[in-house]
Formats: structure tokens, C-alpha cells, sequence
């Protein structure tokens, strides 16, 4: 495997002339935003730097205007392919839902460093790690790829001196600039899905939107968070990758390549997140209760647990859907038979009501695209059908009555 060098972030880079985005550092605070950056008014010098293969100074300290001034990839209009130094692409398991959009991962880790393994969380990567994800649109979902699709959005997560911070870079309609917008963006899009049409306004979030998945605390009755990732997990990278130089899992590749240390010398011991992608809900008809429970719980920790979790923006919910929490024996903080504490339900009285999808909060909310209704509340606009059919098909397999 070859890698470009990607050496260190440079110590002591001043990062005072930070825009707020989409919170920052790991220092101290007293609220959920004490991770803010501020602007000094400062110039942005470093994004002009020529000066090797990325440009790290600017990584370091500067929020440039243009995404191309990172150099992360070899062509600064397409961010899908060829990253630029120890650049390695990686996917989940199970997607996070995002209007039908085809996601392209990378992450970059200094040349000589390591992210630590965890059985649970996020790994622990080092400063100067770079974490990119760019969304594009197909005009059909039956074809995908760069020919076929529009480049929407790249969201890049930077672990600075003071902790991670995430900017958001739109791209513009010929898909040959992508433009930092920290307030976010809407414009409107349409896709074609299973032969439907669908017509729908595409939100970018702003900085205050990111920080609502990405915070994590310490513990559920602390006021201050940090801007963590939430994607690059032991159970969701526990997967094969198709790289270039064959089709290798994921977690393995990163430890061949250096960047991740501490992975079990036994596979068998990671956890791992089921896969479910669209079209996999023709089949749920032949899946055993414990299946749809696995791929059921596997869904809703990608696209829900980074809230649903005592640690996260949701804590105060009560509804904890993490995972490798156990099912059997957390069944309320799993929302079976729970009252909903942040959401009126309207007629439905539960989250999770066995045995009966309709009747069930979370499913409805899941099925709605109306804002107030729709769960998640961000990061969508269209109903994942794929999604509300494995969810219902798991509520109508589990047994038992809620109380009155």
C-alpha cells in the first residue's frame, strides 16, 4: 500500500481567527456550545499556501472559503476519488439516510499516526486528522456514481488543537467550486427512486444543526459537549471495503495501512452492525425475530443513536438506541411501551407499541415528512420507504401489551 506523506499538523498554528461552525474544541465551558470558535477578523493567508501535497497550515487554523484550498484530492472538483496524502475511503454498513444521496467518506490520517480502537465509540484520532463526506444526488437511484450524479454538499469534520470543528462546503450548480456556508443552505432538487419522481427542498445544515448530532457529553447530566464523529465506529467500518487493491474488511485495511491501532487479533470479537441497504426490504418477509431485531437495531443506531443515547442532544428523551445495548433487558429505553417525553404523539400514546407498527410513534414519525413530525428532524427531507419497512416489520414481530 502506498501512501503520500501527510506529515504532522503543525503545533502552535494560531487558531484564534476561527469562524463559529458547527462547534470546535474540547475545552472547558459551562454550556452545550463551548466548543465555538471565534472569528478575529484575521486573514485567511494559510488558505493560500502552496506548500505541499495538502495544505495543512490552513487545516490547522483557517476555515477557507474555497474547499479546493485544502487540496485533499488530486482533482478539487470531483472529492469522490484519488484523496490527495494518506487519503482512504471508507463507507458504514448500514447508511445514514440522507434524501436518497449517494455518500462519499475519507478520512486522513497523519503520515506516522494513529487513531485508537474502541469496542463502543468513535475512535480516537489524532490532531490533524481530517474526516471529508460529500453528498450527491442521482437523477435515478438505479444509477448511481460521479457520472451520474450532482455533487450537493462536503462536510469536512478538522481535529484541531482545541478539538474537532465542521464546516460545511456547498457546491455550485456546474459542480466546479465548493463554497463554505456556515449558515447552511436550501435549495430545491428532484430524484427519481424505485420509478417515483420525487420533488423536495435539499437542507444543508447550519453550524448550530451540526453541533445538535455531532455533540457528545460526558455524561447525560452534563451542560457541556464536545463536537465528536459519529460515523467511523468498530460495528460500522466491521465490513468489506472494494478498494483498489481488492476487496478487504475495512478495520483490517486501516490497521495494515497503519492508521488504527489497538483492533482485536480476533475478528470474531468486534462487534458488527448488520447491513441493510435499499432494495434489502424485499426480503424481510423471510427474516427470523432475532434477524429484524439485529437489522433493526443496527438502522437505528446510524441514524438515530449519535441523539438517542444518554451522552447525546436526544439524552432527555429516555430512548437509548445504541447498539450493543441490550435489547432483552432495556426494552423502555429501546421505546417499547414508553411515553414519549419530548413529542406531544398526538393519538398514539407509545413509542413502540408491539405487535402494531401503525399504532407506534416512532414509526409514524419515521413515515412523516412534516417539520415537528418527521423524526430525524434534520438531515431530511424525503421518507426512507426502506427504513419504515424494516422498523415496521420489527414493531409487528415483537409480542406483548403496553399498559393504559
Amino acid at each position: 500500500m502506498k501512501f503520500e506523506n501527510l506529515s504532522k499538523t503543525t503545533i502552535g498554528i494560531a487558531v484564534a481567527a476561527l469562524l463559529t461552525a458547527c462547534g470546535g474544541g474540547g475545552g472547558g465551558g459551562s454550556s452545550t456550545d463551548t466548543n465555538d470558535n471565534t472569528d478575529t477578523g484575521t486573514t485567511q493567508s494559510a488558505c493560500e499556501s502552496t506548500t505541499g501535497t495538502i495544505n495543512q497550515q490552513a487545516l490547522a487554523s483557517e476555515n477557507c472559503t474555497s474547499l479546493s484550498s485544502y487540496r485533499l484530492f488530486a482533482n478539487d472538483a470531483n472529492p469522490t476519488a484519488n484523496p490527495n496524502g494518506t487519503g482512504i475511503p471508507f463507507d458504514l454498513n448500514t447508511p445514514l439516510f440522507t434524501d436518497y444521496a449517494t455518500k462519499y467518506r475519507f478520512v486522513f490520517v497523519p503520515e506516522g499516526e494513529q487513531a485508537q480502537y474502541s469496542e463502543n465509540e468513535a475512535f480516537d484520532f489524532p490532531v490533524g486528522t481530517v474526516i471529508t463526506k460529500t453528498f450527491a444526488l442521482p437523477a435515478d437511484t438505479a444509477h448511481r456514481g460521479y457520472e451520474n450524479e450532482t455533487l450537493i454538499e462536503t462536510r469536512l469534520l478538522i481535529h484541531r488543537e482545541n478539538g474537532w470543528i465542521a464546516l460545511p462546503y456547498v457546491w455550485n450548480d456546474a459542480g466546479t467550486k465548493a463554497t463554505l456556508a456556515l449558515a447552511g443552505d436550501a435549495s430545491e432538487r428532484s430524484i427519481t427512486h424505485n420509478g417515483s419522481q420525487f420533488d423536495f427542498t435539499y437542507r444543508v445544515p447550519d453550524a448550530n444543526q451540526c453541533k445538535q448530532c455531532h455533540q457528545f457529553k460526558e455524561d447525560s447530566n452534563s451542560s457541556v459537549s464536545k463536537i465528536t464523529p459519529i460515523g467511523p465506529k468498530a460495528r460500522s467500518l466491521n465490513g468489506n471495503f472494494d478498494y483498489e487493491d481488492g476487496t478487504l474488511n475495512q478495520l483490517t485495511y486501516w490497521s495494515d495501512a497503519g492508521i488504527l491501532a489497538g483492533l482485536p487479533a480476533d475478528m470474531n470479537s468486534v462487534p458488527q452492525i448488520p447491513a441493510y441497504k435499499d432494495g434489502d426490504e424485499q426480503g424481510l418477509d423471510s427474516k427470523t425475530d432475532a434477524e429484524l431485531l439485529d437489522l433493526a437495531k443496527g438502522y437505528l443506531d446510524t441514524n438515530c443513536a449519535h441523539c438517542h443515547r444518554p451522552e447525546g442532544g436526544a439524552s432527555n428523551t429516555g430512548l437509548n438506541l445504541e447498539f450493543w445495548r441490550d435489547f432483552e433487558t432495556n426494552k423502555t429505553a429501546h421505546g417499547v411501551c414508553k411515553r414519549p417525553v419530548a413529542y406531544g404523539g398526538g393519538t398514539l400514546s407509545f413509542d413502540i407499541v408491539p405487535g402494531d407498527a401503525n399504532s407506534s410513534i416512532m414509526h409514524f414519525r419515521m413515515n412523516s415528512d412534516e417539520p415537528g413530525d418527521r423524526m430525524p428532524e434534520i438531515g431530511r427531507s424525503l421518507v426512507h420507504t426502506e427504513g419504515v419497512a424494516l422498523i415496521g416489520a420489527w414493531i409487528n414481530s415483537l409480542t406483548g401489551t403496553c399498559g393504559g
